[in-house]
């Protein structure tokens, strides 16, 4: 309820106003990136027209019961659950994924970045759901269902896409007919239009050179990869217990070797994000936990008895984060989020919050000529995504270059 809006919404509000739909997404994929759906749906951000800022607050809440409404679909359609038996198995659900979050703020609160990392996910739950309504009715509804979000998965964010992609190939490869090699043909056609953006390689750039290079890059797979296998390890024997019923259902319809073919597109979007030398970061989250879920498949086939341990993996997650590496690499400390939450509904000045942002934009509104210094914010929530733009005595950031364009002046800085 105290969510506002942030620097990128302005950005995303003034571009889409100045050049148009056409010409913003001309704009962005030619210059910025190949995530065609994802960044067309950041164009009709609404705060030029929500005075009130009441998007912000009820935006999140929209997507979070999206996620529980879609996994409680899931649910009764696969596991064949009564209403409330799937409603809860959803709840559940959404803690475990709320707790193996890299960034809440981001996931959750930023409203760009939820249209990028978040609705991907939700809409991969539809995509599973009208498969499965597509191999039990035939009906064709289901089939131009899933072709349509195929298309539109592939053009969110490119680890989803990946990982997307990866199933395709399984799915085509166990079951060699036209409709899978459709879904197949329509996913990598898709696919190449998002990462074959010319946006995606103005953005990229790489000053080491021959080994040095391929060192970095190998060091960032393994050092990303083994953060996703810790923090996941650590939180297995929980999921094992609360889902044991579930996995033994999946156990009984696939092989090990499927399982573990299964979970090894996980490493698709490991390998492509240490050849473009990305370490840890919010693009990591369905990644992370596509791996989680595929990863105790596998222990429930080989080392089930490590669910004795449950007990281990409720006392780790109620732990504060494990802060060890410096600020630069911060993504890289273990953190299960429960702490923070608390930290944050007991003592964090959210109201405060929401008041000072509010107080300066008002300022910046209504203040003549094109220079304006605003004061800087205080109360700064951890769970709510901001980021504070520079003073007067630093140089321009991003920030204040998005708010200067948004309300037409020349000069934006908060006092020293």
């Amino acid at each position: 309820m105290f969510n506002v809006y942030q620097t990128d919404d302005y950005i995303w509000s003034y571009s889409t106003r100045k050049l148009g739909l056409l010409g913003s997404f001309k704009e962005t994929y030619m210059h910025w990136g190949g995530r065609y759906f994802g960044y067309s749906i950041n164009m009709f951000n609404p705060v030029f027209y929500d005075k009130n800022g009441i998007f912000p607050k009820i935006y999140p809440v929209f997507l979070i019961l999206s996620f529980i409404g879609v996994t409680t679909l899931n649910c009764k359609e696969y596991f064949k659950y009564s209403l409330g038996e799937s409603l809860k198995k959803a709840f559940i659900f959404f803690f475990f994924y709320t707790i193996l979050l890299i960034s809440i703020p981001e996931h959750y609160f930023w409203i760009t970045g939820s249209n990028i990392y978040f609705i991907p996910v939700i809409l991969a739950g539809f995509l599973l759901y009208f498969f499965k309504k597509n191999e039990e009715t035939g009906r064709k509804i289901w089939f131009y269902l899933s072709v349509l979000l195929i298309i539109v998965l592939m053009g969110s964010n490119e680890i989803l896409a990946l990982i997307l992609q990866g199933l395709l190939m399984i799915l085509y490869d166990q079951k060699r007919n036209k409709q899978n090699l459709i879904f197949l043909g329509v996913g990598s056609l898709f696919l190449l239009a998002s990462f074959l953006a010319p946006g995606n390689f103005s953005r990229m750039g790489e000053t080491e050179e021959g080994i040095v290079k391929w060192i970095k890059r190998a060091g960032i797979f393994g050092a990303n990869t083994m953060y996703i296998v810790f923090k996941t390890l650590l939180v297995i024997p929980l999921f094992i217990k609360v889902f044991e019923k579930e996995l033994h259902e999946i156990r009984e319809k696939i092989t090990f070797r499927k399982a573990v073919v299964i979970w090894a597109v996980s490493l698709l979007p490991l390998l492509f994000t240490g050849y473009i030398a990305n370490t840890i970061a919010r693009q990591f989250e369905s990644v992370l936990f596509y791996f989680f879920i595929t990863f105790s498949l596998i222990f429930v086939f080989k080392f089930e008895e490590i669910k004795k341990f449950w007990w281990v993996s409720v006392m780790v997650i109620f732990l504060p984060e494990f802060k060890v590496f410096p600020k630069k690499y911060s993504n890289f400390d273990v953190d299960y989020n429960l702490t923070n939450i608390a930290k944050e509904i007991t003592e964090t000045d959210l109201k405060g919050y929401e008041n000072q942002v509010n107080n300066r934009i008002k300022l910046i509104e209504k203040t003549p000529g094109d220079s304006v210094v605003v004061d800087r914010i205080k109360a700064v929530p951890g769970v709510l995504y901001f980021d504070e733009m520079a003073s007067v005595n630093e140089d321009e950031t991003y920030v204040n270059d998005q708010l200067q364009k948004y309300f037409n002046k020349k000069y934006i800085r908060t006092k020293e």
